[in-house]
């Protein structure tokens, strides 16, 4: 009988000691058996590390390793954990997340199955720090089966775009991709331009049950962004810089560059007050006076 697909958690770990034990404990629980954890503890002093090494002395699966001198950040946590990785599929385990014990079990299956799908997906219910809470179901991919209908798709941020990152993903394609990688407005949304050249090497299969739990912290790192549009114009050139590094035809990336190209000048004449549309009234406006002086 055949070995069964090797499945590594990835669990890029930061200050949350207060939290950890429930989402180390939920990793425990997955009834998959080809499974592994290995966690990253990035430089902080709150109890975090000693909390993963106590959990990896009673579940043999998990190892757990502790950042030393400067801090990696979230992008470089996670391509750390990318680079030791041996798996043929990984996860990214966030430290406030718990996952229903057959996460692993459905989302392999369908990357066993499909082998055209890069990343499979769940639904995810999220708890909010006020209490409120969101049901995310991402379906903006569903039956887009080339780089080019994912990748126009993509570069729109379509909404909850980011709720295919507590998915499933197979390691050697998002090796290729070569890391998350911060931009000019350092680690704002760094998982967009990620997703989106990963929506361009494969197809996103959604799982259709809600096999993860977020609980967004007031010091989530998500939380502490501004959203400006000066961010988001960024991490657009990200996506425009992943796009001409992804292995797909020169054709598609010329029809999808010229609608992010498109996009990102729109906002950035949002941002300088030079829409196109205002531009022209205004020069209308000031012909407009100067053929009738001393009316104005």
């Amino acid at each position: 009988m055949p070995q069964p697909s090797k499945v590594m958690a990835l669990v890029p770990a930061y200050a949350s000691a207060g939290i950890i034990q429930e989402t180390l404990d939920s990793l425990s629980a997955q009834t998959y058996p080809n499974f592994e954890v290995l966690v990253s503890v990035d430089v902080c002093n709150d109890g975090t590390y000693e909390t993963c090494l106590a959990h990896s002395e009673q579940d043999s699966r998990f190892r757990v390793i502790r950042q030393q001198g400067e801090r990696l950040g979230y992008s470089g946590n996670c391509n750390f954990l990318m680079d030791e990785a041996d798996a043929d599929y990984v996860m990214l385990a966030f430290h406030d997340d718990l996952l229903e014990p057959e996460f692993t079990e459905k989302l392999c299956r369908v990357l066993d199955q499909r082998p055209e799908v890069i990343l499979a997906f769940p639904d995810t219910y999220l708890t909010n720090p006020d209490g409120s809470q969101e049901h995310w179901k991402f379906t903006a991919l569903e039956g887009l089966e080339t780089p080019l209908q994912r990748g126009l798709v993509m570069q729109g941020r379509p909404r909850l775009w980011w709720a295919p990152n507590r998915g499933m993903f197979r390691l050697k394609e998002a090796r290729a991709i070569g890391g998350i990688k911060p931009h000019r407005a350092g680690e704002f949304s760094v998982d967009y331009p990620w997703l989106f050249h990963m929506s361009l090497l494969g197809e996103f299969a959604r799982v259709p049950e809600t096999l993860v739990h977020k609980r967004y912290q007031p010091d989530s790192l998500s939380r502490l962004w501004e959203f400006s549009g000066e961010q988001w114009l960024e991490a657009m050139g990200s996506c425009m810089r992943e796009l001409w590094n992804a292995d797909i035809a020169t054709e598609y990336k010329l029809l999808i560059s010229r609608r992010l190209h498109s996009e990102m000048g729109l906002l950035h004449d949002r941002l300088k007050g030079t829409n196109p549309a205002m531009v022209f009234a205004r020069r209308a406006l000031r012909k407009l006076r100067s053929l009738l002086p001393g009316t104005w």
